[in-house]
């Protein structure tokens, strides 16, 4: 046998020995840990809290109108399709906004489920500690989200798991909403400004067509066309005077009333579009697990906190003992 095998085998032996002679109270120690354990474990001490889970996918689409709406012919997001890591993550950054911890306290009264007191200067510092204890999200490698609620209610637990998805998804559905809203103001704004700059452009040809000038072209080849039949010279000149005077304005603005028509018609697909966004709604996820009540309590572990207790109080007690026996040793060589 080697001197390291040697030296392995007399340590063990010396364990096993300390262990055998100090067995009573190390079975005392482990038995009072036992008991102290199951009693602490125990309901009347740590209330059971019972676990649910929910899972969801995001939506892709960020627009309601690009999604319905869009041109067939051009791809675009599909409302049925489920979102990706990008859109995952930002549907956990929602979940794990002040904005809706606030609202989801606010509808669960969580103040009152977690013994929050309403007048307390640090409540909120108090029952964001708590909701992070209780609740918590997470996306999986497949892109989806689970949310997670422990509570002394298996009913309560899966009411808050569902409802904290439908406030995410109500959450979403503001910020969007209030963005389109800006976006419908602005698109408002531009419709009109084209309209009345349209109008004033018509305005316009209707003074030059009140002057003899309504198409520059067909009345230039027109008067051409008199001129070389030998028609009336004194209305052949006054056309001319005309179209020369405001043919060329004339021109533009028909080239501009069309260009500034076509940029109306575009404005009026966005407005259309900007309309749907501000009054429609569509859900933003897809839930593939509602939160059921569990039937089996989650929290305490009672046999692992017995196990861990237990080891802990053995472990301690030969430390206690071996420095108790130490001492005895150190005393009585003294005395020698």
């Amino acid at each position: 046998m080697s001197k390291k095998k040697k030296s392995y085998y007399f340590e063990l032996v010396d364990v096993v020995k300390f262990i055998s002679r100090w067995k009573r109270p190390l079975i005392y120690v482990s038995a009072l840990a036992v008991i102290l354990s199951i009693l602490f474990s125990s309901p009347f001490i740590i209330k059971p809290r019972f676990l649910s889970k929910a899972v969801f996918y995001p939506t892709s689409n960020y627009s309601i109108s690009t999604a319905i709406l869009s041109d067939s012919r051009v791809k675009g997001k599909d409302p049925l399709e489920f979102g990706e890591q990008v859109s995952a993550q930002q549907f956990v950054q929602i979940l794990e906004s002040d904005y809706l911890k606030s609202k989801v306290i606010a509808r669960f009264n969580l103040l009152e489920r977690y013994n929050v007191n309403a007048d307390d200067k640090e409540k909120n510092y108090k029952i964001g500690l708590l909701y992070d204890e209780y609740i918590s999200v997470r996306k999986t490698p497949y892109a989806s989200i689970e949310v997670s609620v422990l509570d002394v209610d298996p009913s309560k637990a899966a009411e808050l798991a569902n409802g904290i998805i439908e406030t995410a998804d109500s959450v979403k559905t503001e910020v969007q909403r209030n963005v389109a809203m800006q976006s419908l103001t602005i698109i408002e704004q531009q419709y009109k400004n084209k309209e009345n700059q349209i109008a004033d452009i018509e305005g316009r040809m209707k003074e030059i067509g009140a002057k003899g000038v309504y198409s520059f072209e067909d009345q230039s080849q027109a008067v051409t066309a008199l001129a070389s039949r030998g028609g009336d010279a004194g209305f052949i000149k006054k056309q001319q005077d005309a179209l020369a005077l405001y043919g060329a304005e004339a021109h533009g603005l028909k080239s501009q009333l069309e260009y500034e028509t076509e940029s109306l018609t575009e404005l009026s697909k966005k407005l259309e579009r900007a309309r749907v966004d501000v009054n429609s709604v569509m859900s933003n996820v897809f839930v593939i697990s509602h939160a059921v009540p569990a039937d089996k309590k989650a929290y305490p572990v009672r046999w692992l906190i017995v196990l861990v207790s237990t080891f802990g109080a053995f472990v301690l007690g030969c430390i206690v003992l071996l420095i108790l026996e130490k001492y005895q040793n150190q005393k009585a060589n003294y005395l020698d």
